[in-house]
């Protein structure tokens, strides 16, 4: 019983987690399509930078729920945190690869913080202040997202969360690939900061 509903609690990660809110919430408000202008990415920065801070944080706010939710799910219904790891995982790479977008998507950054939300809080919210100091001594997103990708693997040894270890380091990974095309920005010195004009 616990392997079908793994593969349920699977699935519905996936596809809603492969979910484009940011996609959806520029084009029907503001007509942009946030793959087409900014960074071309579907976040929640481009998506502030784009249509304003307000869309940009509903934007947030969904890409967080649709990792929230179907973990929130898989807590009640599998037994093994490895199991509920797998759902996390599933959300993040709806996201990061939409089969609704082309197999293509946004970083994950909102989504990880989401899964991982009813996992473990603490080391969670530990790596959340280390992004967040970051893009407000920095302004870089980008930067500050990375720092909590790493920062998460920290963490989660610190705090003895070693179930979740594999969990975090491969998350980490994604983020970091994710971001590839702006760490050549940082190091090029050409990385936009966040509300400082639009991103390259």
């Amino acid at each position: 019983m616990s392997y079908l509903a793994l593969v349920f609690c699977v699935a519905l990660a996936f596809f809603l987690g492969a979910v484009p809110f940011g996609l959806v919430i520029a084009k029907t408000f503001k007509g942009i399509d946030p793959r087409k202008a900014g960074s071309g990415n579907i976040g929640s920065t481009n998506v502030a930078r784009l249509c304003g801070l307000p869309w940009g944080i509903l934007t947030l706010f969904c890409d967080i729920m649709k990792g929230l939710l179907p973990v929130l799910l898989a807590t009640a219904m599998l037994p093994s945190p490895y199991m509920q790891s797998a759902v996390a995982l599933a959300a993040v790479t709806g996201h990061v690869k939409s089969p609704f977008l082309g197999f293509k998507g946004g970083k994950g950054v909102a989504t990880t913080i989401g899964a991982l939300l009813p996992l473990a809080f603490w080391p969670l919210l530990c790596a959340v202040l280390c992004c967040v100091a970051v893009i407000a001594v920095t302004r870089y997103v980008s930067l500050g997202s990375m720092v909590m990708s790493v920062s998460l693997v920290i963490f989660y040894a610190l705090f003895g969360r070693f179930d979740l270890e594999p969990l975090a380091i491969i998350l980490c990974a994604m983020i970091i690939w994710a971001h590839r095309a702006n760490i050549g920005r940082l190091m090029r010195g050409e990385e936009s900061k966040f509300l400082a004009g639009k991103k390259r």
